[in-house]
Protein backbone atom coordinates (compact mmCIF):
# COMPACT_ATOMS: atom_id res chain seq x y z
CA UNK A 1 0.00 0.00 0.00
CA UNK A 2 2.94 2.36 0.56
CA UNK A 3 3.63 2.42 -3.19
CA UNK A 4 0.05 3.53 -3.84
CA UNK A 5 0.70 6.82 -2.04
CA UNK A 6 4.12 7.39 -3.61
CA UNK A 7 2.51 8.77 -6.78
CA UNK A 8 -0.46 11.01 -7.53
CA UNK A 9 -2.73 11.54 -4.51
CA UNK A 10 -5.86 12.41 -6.47
CA UNK A 11 -9.04 10.87 -5.08
CA UNK A 12 -9.99 9.65 -8.57
CA UNK A 13 -6.89 7.45 -8.50
CA UNK A 14 -6.94 6.43 -4.83
CA UNK A 15 -10.55 5.27 -4.53
CA UNK A 16 -10.39 2.56 -7.25
CA UNK A 17 -7.04 1.36 -5.92
CA UNK A 18 -8.33 1.17 -2.35
CA UNK A 19 -11.42 -0.68 -3.57
CA UNK A 20 -9.24 -3.28 -5.28
CA UNK A 21 -6.94 -3.64 -2.28
CA UNK A 22 -9.78 -4.02 0.22
CA UNK A 23 -12.05 -6.07 -2.00
CA UNK A 24 -14.87 -3.66 -1.14
CA UNK A 25 -16.74 -1.27 -3.39
CA UNK A 26 -16.22 2.22 -1.94
CA UNK A 27 -19.22 4.44 -2.50
CA UNK A 28 -19.74 8.07 -1.38
CA UNK A 29 -21.62 8.65 1.90
CA UNK A 30 -21.94 4.89 2.37
CA UNK A 31 -18.43 3.53 3.01
CA UNK A 32 -16.02 4.43 5.80
CA UNK A 33 -12.40 4.39 4.59
CA UNK A 34 -9.94 3.69 7.43
CA UNK A 35 -6.20 4.36 7.20
CA UNK A 36 -4.82 2.38 10.14
CA UNK A 37 -1.39 3.26 11.59
CA UNK A 38 -1.24 6.20 9.19
CA UNK A 39 2.14 7.34 10.57
CA UNK A 40 3.74 4.42 8.74
CA UNK A 41 2.84 6.00 5.39
CA UNK A 42 3.11 9.80 5.82
CA UNK A 43 1.77 10.56 2.34
CA UNK A 44 -1.44 8.76 3.26
CA UNK A 45 -1.81 11.43 5.93
CA UNK A 46 -1.16 14.12 3.32
CA UNK A 47 -3.91 12.62 1.14
CA UNK A 48 -6.50 13.57 3.77
CA UNK A 49 -6.33 17.11 2.41
CA UNK A 50 -7.30 15.84 -1.04
CA UNK A 51 -10.29 13.97 0.35
CA UNK A 52 -11.40 17.03 2.31
CA UNK A 53 -11.11 19.49 -0.57
CA UNK A 54 -11.91 17.44 -3.66
CA UNK A 55 -14.16 14.66 -2.35
CA UNK A 56 -15.83 15.55 0.98
CA UNK A 57 -18.55 13.02 0.18
CA UNK A 58 -16.14 10.25 1.23
CA UNK A 59 -15.81 9.52 4.95
CA UNK A 60 -12.17 8.90 5.88
CA UNK A 61 -10.82 7.99 9.30
CA UNK A 62 -7.10 7.78 10.07
CA UNK A 63 -5.69 6.16 13.20
CA UNK A 64 -2.14 6.36 14.45
CA UNK A 65 0.37 7.33 17.07
CA UNK A 66 0.48 11.08 17.77
CA UNK A 67 4.23 10.84 18.34
CA UNK A 68 4.75 8.91 15.11
CA UNK A 69 2.76 11.49 13.16
CA UNK A 70 4.75 14.35 14.67
CA UNK A 71 8.11 12.78 13.80
CA UNK A 72 7.88 12.74 10.02
CA UNK A 73 9.76 15.82 8.78
CA UNK A 74 9.37 16.68 5.12
CA UNK A 75 5.72 15.65 4.91
CA UNK A 76 2.95 18.21 5.18
CA UNK A 77 0.13 17.80 7.66
CA UNK A 78 -3.35 18.70 6.33
CA UNK A 79 -3.78 21.71 8.64
CA UNK A 80 -7.43 22.64 9.13
CA UNK A 81 -8.62 19.62 7.15
CA UNK A 82 -8.71 17.05 9.95
CA UNK A 83 -10.97 16.75 12.99
CA UNK A 84 -8.97 15.21 15.83
CA UNK A 85 -10.29 12.72 18.36
CA UNK A 86 -8.02 11.49 21.14
CA UNK A 87 -8.79 8.00 22.41
CA UNK A 88 -8.23 7.00 26.02
CA UNK A 89 -8.38 3.66 27.84
CA UNK A 90 -11.82 2.64 29.09
CA UNK A 91 -13.24 4.36 32.15
CA UNK A 92 -14.63 2.34 35.05
CA UNK A 93 -18.20 2.74 33.77
CA UNK A 94 -17.18 1.69 30.23
CA UNK A 95 -15.42 -1.30 31.78
CA UNK A 96 -18.67 -2.29 33.52
CA UNK A 97 -20.59 -2.06 30.26
CA UNK A 98 -17.98 -4.22 28.52
CA UNK A 99 -18.41 -6.81 31.28
CA UNK A 100 -22.22 -6.65 30.85
CA UNK A 101 -22.72 -5.14 34.29
CA UNK A 102 -25.34 -2.83 32.84
CA UNK A 103 -27.37 -2.20 35.99
CA UNK A 104 -24.25 -1.38 38.00
CA UNK A 105 -22.99 1.01 35.33
CA UNK A 106 -26.36 2.73 35.05
CA UNK A 107 -26.54 3.08 38.83
CA UNK A 108 -23.17 4.89 38.89
CA UNK A 109 -24.21 7.12 35.99
CA UNK A 110 -27.40 8.04 37.87
CA UNK A 111 -25.27 9.30 40.81
CA UNK A 112 -27.86 7.94 43.23
CA UNK A 113 -25.66 8.23 46.32
CA UNK A 114 -27.95 6.32 48.78
CA UNK A 115 -28.22 3.35 46.38
CA UNK A 116 -24.50 3.45 45.60
CA UNK A 117 -23.78 3.30 49.35
CA UNK A 118 -26.00 0.24 49.67
CA UNK A 119 -24.13 -1.42 46.79
CA UNK A 120 -20.72 -0.31 48.08
CA UNK A 121 -19.21 -3.80 48.43
CA UNK A 122 -20.29 -4.84 44.93
CA UNK A 123 -18.96 -1.60 43.43
CA UNK A 124 -15.62 -2.10 45.19
CA UNK A 125 -15.36 -5.69 43.95
CA UNK A 126 -15.70 -4.51 40.37
CA UNK A 127 -13.40 -1.57 41.03
CA UNK A 128 -10.70 -4.05 42.07
CA UNK A 129 -11.30 -6.01 38.87
CA UNK A 130 -10.94 -2.78 36.90
CA UNK A 131 -7.74 -1.74 38.69
CA UNK A 132 -6.20 -5.16 38.00
CA UNK A 133 -7.33 -5.32 34.39
CA UNK A 134 -6.93 -1.69 33.29
CA UNK A 135 -8.79 -0.14 30.41
CA UNK A 136 -7.05 -1.38 27.28
CA UNK A 137 -9.79 -2.85 25.02
CA UNK A 138 -8.14 -6.17 24.12
CA UNK A 139 -7.34 -6.92 27.75
CA UNK A 140 -10.83 -5.96 28.92
CA UNK A 141 -12.30 -8.19 26.22
CA UNK A 142 -10.15 -11.11 27.39
CA UNK A 143 -11.22 -10.53 30.99
CA UNK A 144 -14.92 -10.22 30.11
CA UNK A 145 -14.84 -13.37 27.99
CA UNK A 146 -13.85 -15.48 31.02
CA UNK A 147 -16.61 -14.24 33.34
CA UNK A 148 -18.11 -15.31 35.70
CA UNK A 149 -14.80 -17.05 36.53
CA UNK A 150 -12.22 -14.41 35.56
CA UNK A 151 -8.90 -15.73 34.27
CA UNK A 152 -6.42 -13.34 35.87
CA UNK A 153 -3.47 -15.30 34.50
CA UNK A 154 -4.59 -14.68 30.91
CA UNK A 155 -5.10 -11.00 31.71
CA UNK A 156 -1.60 -10.64 33.15
CA UNK A 157 -0.09 -12.45 30.16
CA UNK A 158 -1.72 -9.97 27.77
CA UNK A 159 -0.64 -7.02 29.91
CA UNK A 160 2.98 -8.18 29.93
CA UNK A 161 2.86 -8.66 26.17
CA UNK A 162 1.50 -5.14 25.68
CA UNK A 163 4.22 -3.63 27.87
CA UNK A 164 6.86 -5.51 25.87
CA UNK A 165 5.34 -4.28 22.60
CA UNK A 166 5.53 -0.66 23.78
CA UNK A 167 9.15 -1.16 24.80
CA UNK A 168 10.06 -2.67 21.41
CA UNK A 169 8.29 0.21 19.65
CA UNK A 170 10.55 2.90 21.11
CA UNK A 171 13.43 2.28 18.72
CA UNK A 172 11.48 3.41 15.64
CA UNK A 173 11.24 6.93 17.10
CA UNK A 174 15.00 7.23 17.58
CA UNK A 175 17.05 9.47 15.29
CA UNK A 176 19.40 7.02 13.59
CA UNK A 177 22.03 9.77 13.23
CA UNK A 178 22.37 10.19 16.99
CA UNK A 179 23.73 7.02 18.68
CA UNK A 180 20.52 5.00 18.24
CA UNK A 181 21.65 2.13 20.49
CA UNK A 182 22.44 4.48 23.39
CA UNK A 183 19.22 6.47 22.94
CA UNK A 184 17.12 3.31 22.82
CA UNK A 185 18.83 2.09 26.00
CA UNK A 186 18.03 5.39 27.73
CA UNK A 187 14.38 5.19 26.64
CA UNK A 188 14.11 1.66 28.00
CA UNK A 189 15.68 2.74 31.30
CA UNK A 190 13.12 5.53 31.66
CA UNK A 191 10.28 3.12 30.82
CA UNK A 192 11.52 0.53 33.34
CA UNK A 193 11.84 3.19 36.04
CA UNK A 194 8.25 4.44 35.81
CA UNK A 195 6.53 1.81 38.03
CA UNK A 196 8.99 2.06 40.93
CA UNK A 197 9.09 5.87 40.85
CA UNK A 198 5.32 6.33 40.65
CA UNK A 199 4.82 3.78 43.45
CA UNK A 200 6.48 6.19 45.88
CA UNK A 201 4.48 8.55 48.08
CA UNK A 202 5.96 11.44 46.10
CA UNK A 203 4.65 10.79 42.56
CA UNK A 204 7.20 13.10 40.95
CA UNK A 205 9.27 11.41 38.23
CA UNK A 206 13.00 12.23 38.60
CA UNK A 207 15.20 11.63 35.56
CA UNK A 208 18.29 11.72 37.76
CA UNK A 209 17.17 8.50 39.41
CA UNK A 210 17.34 6.78 36.04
Amino acid sequence: MRMLFDADLSVERLIPALSIESGTRITPEDTLVIFDEVQEVPRAMTSLKMFNEAAPEYDVLATGSALGIAMHPGFSFPVGKVSRLKLYPMSFVEFLYACKQYALAEMLESKDSPLINVMHDRVMTWMRYFMYTGGMPEIVEAFASTLPNPDFTAVRKLQNSLVSDYRDDFSKHVDMRDSPAVTTLRLNQVWDSIPSQLAKENKKFVYGVV
